[in-house]
C-alpha cells in the first residue's frame, strides 16, 4: 500500500470499526450489521496488513477495536461473568479472534522489518506514542467503566509489544503470541471485578470464569492467529 495512503486507510478502518469487528470476529455469510459492508475477511486482513507498515495507522485501528470489545463487554451484566452466559461466550469468541487477526499481522510486519533489532524497537516506540500520546478515533469512550476497561487492555497489549519476531518463531506463531492473550484477559478480569465480582469468584474451580471465559478467549485467540497467518500466505 502506498505510503501516502496508510493514514487514511487506517483511520477509515477506526471509523468502521463495529464492521471491521464482525468480519475479522465472524464468519459473515452476508453483509456487516452496521454499514452492510461486504468484504472478505482475506481481503481486509490483507488491507490491514499494507497499512500496519505505518504503526501509527495500525494503533487507530488496534485501538478502535479495544474500544468495540470494552463497550461489548460493558453490556452483560455481572450474573453473566458468574454462569453460563451464551451471547457472552459469543462476544469473547469474536473479540478474541480479532485480536489474534491483528496480533497476526503485527507478527508479520515486525519480521519483514529484516528482525534487526533497531528497526523492531522502532516500531514498537512509535505505537507506543501514538496509542498513548496521540488522539486515535472518534469513536467516543463513555463512563468510568469503559474508559479504565480501555486503558486496561491497551496497558496489556503494549507491555506485549517488546517482543520479537525471529526465524524460528515465524515457524510456530503462536507460542511467539502467548502473552498477547493477556491484552483479553485483562479486559475480561478488569470489566468483572468492575461488575462486583471479587477475585475468589474469578479464581474458583470450577467456575464459569476460570473454567470457560477463559478458556474461550485463549482458544479463539490463537485460532485468529492461525487464520491470519493463512490468509496472508504463511505456511
Amino acid at each position: 500500500m502506498p505510503l501516502s495512503m496508510r493514514t487514511s486507510v487506517g483511520n477509515m478502518l477506526g471509523d468502521y470499526a463495529s464492521d471491521v469487528h464482525q468480519i475479522l470476529g465472524k464468519k459473515m455469510d452476508g453483509p456487516t450489521d452496521f454499514n452492510n459492508l461486504e468484504a472478505d475477511r482475506g481481503d481486509l486482513l490483507r488491507i490491514v496488513r499494507g497499512v500496519a507498515e505505518d504503526p501509527k495507522a495500525f494503533g487507530v485501528i488496534h485501538h478502535s477495536q479495544t474500544v468495540v470489545i470494552a463497550e461489548g463487554m460493558n453490556g452483560y451484566p455481572a450474573e453473566s461473568f458468574r454462569s453460563e452466559d451464551q451471547e457472552l461466550h459469543a462476544w469473547v469468541k469474536q473479540s478474541a479472534s480479532v485480536l489474534g487477526h491483528l496480533d497476526g499481522v503485527r507478527g508479520d510486519v515486525i519480521y519483514d522489518l529484516g528482525q534487526a533489532e533497531k528497526d523492531t524497537n522502532g516500531w514498537n516506540k512509535m505505537m507506543n506514542y501514538h496509542v498513548y500520546g496521540a488522539p486515535l478515533t472518534a469513536i467516543p469512550v463513555v463512563g468510568d467503566v469503559l474508559q479504565r476497561s480501555v486503558d486496561v487492555g491497551t496497558a496489556a497489549y503494549m507491555n506485549d509489544l517488546n517482543s520479537r519476531v525471529d526465524a524460528e518463531t515465524r515457524k510456530n506463531m503462536v507460542d511467539h503470541f502467548e502473552n498477547g492473550e493477556s491484552q483479553m484477559d485483562a479486559m475480561m478480569r478488569g470489566m468483572a471485578l468492575e461488575k462486583g465480582l471479587s477475585e475468589q469468584e474469578l479464581d474458583a474451580s470450577p467456575g464459569e470464569y476460570e473454567d470457560h471465559l477463559q478458556a474461550v478467549a485463549e482458544n479463539w485467540y490463537q485460532q485468529g492467529i492461525e487464520d491470519a497467518q493463512k490468509k496472508m500466505g504463511q505456511p
